[in-house]
């Protein structure tokens, strides 16, 4: 009885905060190896989900399912070595290409947050050009 309240309830909330599916195309890519490593943040520090795709052609399409109305971020990086890192050089410049939701620019540092932030409300799709 316990089981079917929970999954009732669950249920119920996943109808209540609207689930949606939330897909990015990343482009820009240069070098057909490694792996896209992508992070979506709901906080600046907070991670609701993160994929690792393998990286088989010029774009690479990463579909998150059941992801909640709200605002979200998104940070990723092709891991052509797969180290399951970014690579940096002196001053802890980028080896890697990386990119960030919005196409924001990094500069001296990720962007700010509030620059990456996006609304999702329904299901959405977004590009991000690897620089």
């Amino acid at each position: 009885m316990r089981t079917k309240l929970f999954l009732g309830m669950l249920f119920m909330t996943s109808m209540l905060y609207g689930q949606n599916k939330l897909t990015i195309v990343v482009d820009g890519i240069e070098e057909v190896e490694g792996h896209i490593l992508i992070q979506v943040y709901d906080r600046e520090e907070t991670v609701v989900n993160g994929k690792i795709e393998k990286v088989e052609g010029e774009t690479v399409t990463v579909v998150f399912e059941d992801i909640a109305s709200g605002e979200y971020a998104v940070s990723l990086f092709q891991d052509e070595n797969d180290n399951r890192k970014l690579d940096t050089g002196m001053f802890g410049i980028p080896k890697e290409k990386y990119g960030f939701s919005n196409n924001v620019q990094a500069k001296m540092g990720p962007p700010p947050f509030s620059d990456r932030l996006f609304q999702i409300s329904e299901d959405t799709e977004i590009a991000i050009t690897l620089r």
